[in-house]
């Protein structure tokens, strides 16, 4: 760590606090008390004429900045964006009978579970102990749904790519088998005279020898 990588940490770590309060209106205010709370331990840090102290006091500024619920609150941005994505994945996949069940409930559920978030995370929040507590329990809820998703979808390619290895293998298969047939169909030349015989020919047309096959 460096008074300068310290610095750009900080840098976007406000930057993304300040996006936040647009974000999810309801924690406003106690982002904004995080954000005053950290700026006071960063212009403490940067008050400090030792370089290691310095850096160590940027670096707890810097946690602040990345408090509990601010951190859940990136991962639930981050997570709604997934689970779209995902439900996307999951309508496109070739299902069969007995996976369209699964794949629509977990496809229903995300969807459930990003229009609760949203929901509840325009509750009001007046503490960071509130902020913590909503914050962690949307987390958990969209983690789940996520997870189920990922699990339909796993289990779907995992299902095609078991159907392609076999498919591949009888494709090898026949190969092999034509090849096999292709050479058991070709002349028989006798090591003695060197005369071609048939391939079902067992000695030699010419000069009676056994032949080998």
């Amino acid at each position: 760590k460096t008074v300068e990588s310290e610095k750009r940490s900080w840098d976007i770590n406000l930057k993304d606090a300040n996006e936040l309060k647009f974000e999810y209106p309801s924690f406003t205010n106690v982002i904004t008390d995080q954000i005053k709370i950290a700026e006071t331990a960063m212009t403490e840090a940067q008050a400090q004429s030792d370089e290691k102290i310095k850096i160590q006091k940027m670096a707890d500024a810097n946690s602040l900045l990345n408090a509990a619920f601010i951190r859940n609150l990136k991962e639930i941005k981050s997570l709604k964006y997934s689970m779209r994505t995902k439900s996307t994945e999951a309508r496109g996949l070739k299902l069969e009978y007995n996976e369209i069940m699964s794949a629509n409930q977990a496809i229903a559920d995300g969807e459930r579970a990003v229009y609760d978030s949203e929901m509840k995370l325009k509750n009001a929040v007046n503490s960071r102990t509130d902020a913590d507590a909503l914050s962690g329990l949307v987390l958990s809820d969209l983690k789940t749904a996520v997870s189920n998703l990922d699990r339909v979808i796993s289990k779907v390619k995992e299902r095609e790519n078991l159907e392609k290895k076999k498919n591949e293998q009888v494709a090898a298969d026949k190969v092999a088998a034509e090849k096999q047939k292709t050479d058991a169909a070709q002349p028989i030349k006798c090591s003695y005279c060197g005369e071609l015989n048939l391939a079902t020919a067992t000695i030699c047309k010419s000069c009676g020898a056994p032949l080998k096959k």
